[in-house]
């Protein structure tokens, strides 16, 4: 419930981006971008830093350190293919590894205080580190925003996919028992384990 039907509610936004957050199993610390919903409104985007900022300062007081955008400062308001689209540019900016610029940011919304964040609004094509945290590179991970009119909220976590490492394969000595009825028998299991190996 909200001030009106297209009025977002900080309350609830916040709420299914913590839920996100907790069935991702994360510290949002390592979240190092987040495509925001951002419609660019002066009651919209203060309500959803807010909502972000409560989320995630459940987790961490750290500033500054997860770049933010929104698609829709390149494409312009696809309404209920919003969500779709951030998450396709998540996923370009992942195979890319750069963040595309949210398009005229040079003036940032004065109702914002991004200071007091964990946000940099990202205005110009950067290349996308992976978080170092504690010494270790971690993958590259983005929350989603995508908030309707009406009250349906919606937040996503996505993490790139990295290859496995294989670990090289340890030998070791070993006992194998073979068994076979005659000693020609046996010495024929034992060259074809061989030849196996």
């Amino acid at each position: 419930k909200s001030n009106g039907y297209t009025v977002p509610n900080p309350t609830a936004q916040a709420n299914v981006i913590g839920r996100a957050i907790e069935q991702a199993g994360i510290d949002p610390r390592v979240i190092s971008y987040l495509e925001a919903h951002g419609t660019g409104t002066s009651l919209g985007d203060p309500i959803e830093i807010t909502a972000l900022t409560r989320a995630i300062g459940a987790y961490t007081g750290d500033r500054h350190f997860c770049a933010i955008g929104s698609v829709k400062s390149n494409i312009g308001h696809c309404e209920s293919a919003a969500g779709i689209a951030g998450l396709t540019k998540v996923l370009l900016q992942m195979r890319h590894q750069q963040i595309a610029p949210s398009l005229h940011s040079a003036q940032l919304n004065p109702h914002i205080d991004f200071g007091a964040t964990p946000f940099i609004v990202n205005q110009e094509l950067t290349p996308w580190e992976p978080p170092i945290i504690e010494g270790r590179r971690l993958p590259r991970i983005a929350g989603i925003s995508s908030f309707g009119a009406g009250g349906s909220n919606a937040h996503l976590i996505v993490e790139e996919y990295q290859e496995p490492t294989q670990e090289p394969m340890a030998f070791a000595n070993v006992v194998i028992l073979l068994s076979a009825r005659t000693a020609e028998q046996l010495r024929q299991k034992a060259r074809d384990l061989l030849d196996f190996v």
